[in-house]
């Protein structure tokens, strides 16, 4: 249980640290200029919360905790990657699909963004595990 609870500390940091980043610098302005006035002017945050917390449980549980049992950051990775592309693939992909103007491009960077940082953080999580469990 212990190592699982510092799977999901590292794997919601680095969640939250990466995406943060994503969001607040590199990619700030490009979500607005894709979506325009379907994007609030600020986040619901406590809905932004309960997805990392969800999302992060999903990470630790379909692939941080397989990396632990095989002892391999690359099974994290993998693992993470594939989760990502479903998880950001199911909205965008849906989006595409059934809204007006969704914007190709948007789909397209979501899903990259996604499996990688989906990746990323079940390496968190992993190393966190590896190193303080």
């Amino acid at each position: 249980m212990k190592t699982t609870l510092i799977a999901y500390a590292g794997s919601l940091a680095t969640l939250l640290c990466l995406d943060a980043a994503w969001l607040g610098l590199i990619a700030r302005t490009f979500y607005r200029d894709q979506l325009g006035d379907l994007m609030l002017p600020s986040p619901n945050l406590g809905i932004a919360a309960l997805f990392y917390l969800f999302f992060a449980a999903a990470i630790v549980i379909l692939a941080a905790q397989p990396a632990v049992q095989t002892n391999s950051v690359k099974v994290a990775m993998a693992y993470g990657l594939v989760l990502g592309l479903a998880a950001y693939g199911t909205y965008d992909i849906t989006n595409l699909a059934t809204l007006k103007n969704w914007p190709v491009a948007m789909t397209i960077v979501d899903l990259v963004w996604g499996g990688v940082l989906t990746a990323m953080s079940a390496a968190g999580g992993f190393l966190a595990a590896r190193t303080l469990g």
